[in-house]
């Protein structure tokens, strides 16, 4: 479990920084905005991996619920795109600690999509995390560029929903597959590939779907055409996120959505600190840095309860 959430704290925190440089750093006077492309990009690159690990590693010869995890797929996409489109009107550290609170709304979708049940200690955890993003949001400074916007806070909490979608749909996953494979084992599960392929290869469907709509496609290929370094940037992030969705899935399969998010949790709060020393416009407030350690603190509840 260790070497997973290792694998997930680097890979990702490299994304993190990547992707963040996408979407803040000018290119010839523009700014990047086309988030369906780089989706497409990113969900593409990991079906192909996940493809190739399908091939050489082979699958699990179960009964898959396809149309589960094609759904899940879809609120997953749609999760990120909220989330990478808040880029555009909010700071890095307000989106990745609105983010935080994902394990709120998973929670809430393994209750109700997934039929979980939780503990009392992951309970506690989960309100002194909310606790702590709400003080690092109500504690913020203002900045001189004005505050997030409105519209920005707003697609985070879409993204959030999704959130809760995607966590209760992956759970729901699991019994399915226990339903559909009932002389396989006690617990039955794809792949950690075969979930990787099926969920991304949906994701880069209706993305693709999505730009061609909103007319990305078009505008957003003239833009990587006129400035072809976002090109190499979205493509190292896209691999970079191949990289730690194998961690992922693996950690999916063989446990549970909340766990994850636990674990992506801690990333983004490790990524959002380094963030601040990495540009000092993102700076935080002694209230926030107060906000950070009830966070953290949530955390620890988890390591002490197991």
């Amino acid at each position: 479990m260790r070497l997973r959430s290792s694998g997930i704290f680097f890979s990702f925190s490299y994304f993190a920084v990547l992707q963040e440089d996408v979407y803040k750093k000018e290119y010839g006077g523009e700014r990047f905005k086309y988030t369906f492309i780089a989706l497409i990009a990113e969900r593409g690159v990991n079906a192909l991996i996940a493809f190739l690990g399908v091939c050489c590693l082979g699958g699990s010869g179960l009964t898959i619920p396809h149309r589960d995890i094609f759904v899940s797929g879809v609120s997953q996409m749609l999760a990120m795109a909220g989330s990478n489109e808040a880029l555009r009107y909010v700071s890095y550290p307000t989106q990745v600690l609105g983010k935080s609170c994902k394990m709120v709304p998973v929670m809430a979708g393994g209750l109700v999509l997934g039929g979980k049940r939780y503990s009392i200690f992951e309970y506690l955890q989960v309100v002194l995390i909310t606790l702590g993003v709400c003080v690092f949001n109500l504690m913020g400074k203002k900045k001189k560029g004005g505050e997030d916007s409105s519209l920005g806070l707003l697609l985070i909490s879409f993204s959030l929903v999704m959130d809760a979608v995607t966590g209760g749909l992956q759970d729901k996953v699991k019994k399915r597959t226990k339903e559909l494979n009932p002389h396989a084992g006690e617990k039955p599960v794809p792949t950690m590939h075969e979930s990787m392929l099926w969920t991304n290869f949906s994701g880069f469907l209706v993305a693709v779907a999505l730009a061609g709509a909103t007319g990305q496609l078009t505008h957003g290929v003239a833009f990587c055409v006129r400035h072809p370094e976002v090109v190499r940037a979205i493509m190292v992030y896209s691999l970079a996120s191949a990289v730690g969705q194998n961690f992922i899935y693996y950690t999916i399969t063989q446990f549970n959505a909340l766990v994850l998010t636990t674990v992506t949790t801690v990333r983004k709060i490790f990524t959002t600190v380094y963030s601040v020393f990495r540009n000092p416009e993102n700076s935080l407030s002694n209230g926030q840095w107060g906000g950070c350690a009830l966070v953290f603190a949530g955390l620890l509840l988890d390591i002490v309860a197991s």
